[in-house]
């Protein structure tokens, strides 16, 4: 790892700020290398997956890749991630997404607060659960964003009970059959696909096309709903099973399309 050390990296660091319902949720700013409070920079949302999951102050290369570029990379560790104790975990049942949209939002208030965020330029991305709440971010709250990246994305409460292969679990959005009373309709307005029409944000989607645990079906979804109301959108699916991309030249196209994605339309909004 000598030549990646030689490099300068942007410096991480926890941010802590107050949600709705008392939560103070918490997350990792990383700064470009050369970091100028004076100056104004884009902003990076990118969201862990899990949810049970959390991000840290550990060395992330996806982080500093985009660092690198010159964005502020905001990693928010939303309600259901697993580093603020057992309650702060369990408050994402019944909650797939509202709250947790809340507890992003309010961390890029707070980073916007700070005076260097170019409001113009805030993309949003993550995979897997990551991807599920930048579908979520971008219908929700739908002229806040530039650019969009949703990988492995579910869309819709009921394809994640019936196709995965991970059903119900404990202290996890899922807890209960959408089948049950009267549970669909808020199955349905907890679920990405209630806002889909709302989305004006350019998306990028990307998927495995045998993928268990998140069937591409929600990626199809997002890319139609998307294409029939004119919004910028490119799907990609890549062959084959598994859940995140192993061989290491689909890897890198991975980032390389994400990457570029962002670029691409945060440079369209440069003042």
């Amino acid at each position: 790892n000598q030549a990646l050390a030689a490099k300068k990296q942007g410096k991480r660091e926890a941010l802590t700020w107050e949600s709705t319902h008392g939560l103070k949720p918490n997350g990792i700013v990383t700064y470009p290398p050369h970091f100028d409070p004076g100056k104004t920079y884009p902003l990076i949302v990118y969201i862990h997956g899990g949810p049970t999951a959390s991000s840290s102050l550990g060395f992330s290369m996806q982080a500093q890749w985009m660092a690198a570029r010159g964005w502020v990379v905001l990693e928010p560790n939303y309600r259901g991630s697993n580093n603020l104790g057992n309650a702060f975990q369990s408050a994402i049942a019944n909650d797939a997404a509202p709250g947790p949209g809340e507890d992003v939002m309010s961390g890029v208030q707070a980073l916007i607060a700070k005076g260097f965020i170019d409001e113009k330029r805030i993309g949003v991305s993550g995979w897997s659960y990551g991807g599920w709440m930048t579908a979520w971010m971008i219908g929700r709250y739908p002229d806040v964003w530039a650019a969009a990246m949703a990988g492995a994305a579910p869309i819709d409460y009921t394809d994640m009970y019936s196709l995965n292969d991970l059903n119900r679990m404990r202290r996890h959005a899922i807890t209960d059959s959408p089948y049950k009373g009267d549970n669909l309709q808020a199955a349905y307005a907890q679920s990405p696909i209630s806002n889909l029409s709302k989305i004006r944000t350019p998306t990028l989607i990307q998927s495995k096309t045998a993928d268990a645990r998140v069937t591409i079906t929600g990626s199809y979804k997002l890319f139609h709903a998307l294409r029939d109301n004119g919004v910028p959108v490119q799907f990609i699916a890549y062959p084959g099973p598994g859940h995140t991309l192993s061989d290491p030249v689909r890897a890198m196209e991975v980032w390389v399309r994400w990457l570029g994605w962002m670029e691409t339309y945060l440079q369209a909004n440069r003042p």
